[in-house]
This record gives C-alpha cells, structure tokens and sequence, in this order.
C-alpha cells in the first residue's frame, strides 16, 4: 500500500543517506517540513518544502539606473533587513530580457541558481 506523509523530526533520520542530506545534512527543521511516500512503511519517494523569501520588486528611477552607488544602498538596505529577522537566504527573479540585471545582482554577491524556475499557485 502506498501512502503519503509529512515526516516527523523525530524520524528525519531516516532520510538522512538520501540526497541532498546525505552530502549537505539534515536541514533546520524550524524551517523545513519533509514529505514522504512510503511504500508498505519503506520511504520510496521524499520532497522538502521550506521556508523562503522572495526579494524581488525592485524599482529604481530612470535616472539611476545602472547607477552602482544607488543599487549597493538599495541592496544593503536588504541585507540589514535579512539580518534583523535572521533570513539566512532569499531568491529573486531576473527577465530574460534583462540579463544586464543579473550580471548587477551577481556584482553584489548573488548567485544564479541552476536550472529553471517552476511555481506552483493553489487554487
């Protein structure tokens, strides 16, 4: 019988050998949940879902833009804030018409993440 479920800390343990704990260990659980499949009480299958935050929404003046000075405050303005509430990590997103935006973002210490992003929208 296959059944689904949200892991227990208690159990975590068991998931530890799987990817990418296995390489990295286990997460904090005050911000992490593990989902698993089990098949007859064996795990066949896990996800995590974990708690993030998106920076994102940037404006700057048309006058401004491409203006280091005005990007470094504006990012340094973030980072005290990600420090105040103890954010270890956020993700933003980038137009592909807009790579110029990327290369500034990497000029300040983001990095560009693998792969391709995905949502997912409750309905």
């Amino acid at each position: 019988m296959i059944t689904q479920r949200l892991l227990p800390v208690a159990e975590w343990s068991r998931v530890a050998h799987l990817e990418p704990f296995a390489s990295g260990g286990l997460p904090d659980p005050e911000h992490w949940r593990i989902v698993v499949v089990e098949r007859d009480g064996a795990i066949v299958a896990m996800c995590s879902l974990f708690d993030t935050v998106h920076w994102d929404l940037f404006y700057v003046a048309d006058t401004e833009r491409g203006n280091p000075v005005v990007f470094k405050e504006l990012v340094e303005g973030g980072v005290s804030v990600m420090d105040e509430y103890q954010i270890q990590q956020v993700h933003t997103t980038v137009p592909f018409a807009r790579p110029d935006l990327g290369e500034m973002l990497e000029r300040f210490g983001f990095e560009l993440a693998p792969g391709e992003l995905y949502f997912y929208t409750r309905t």
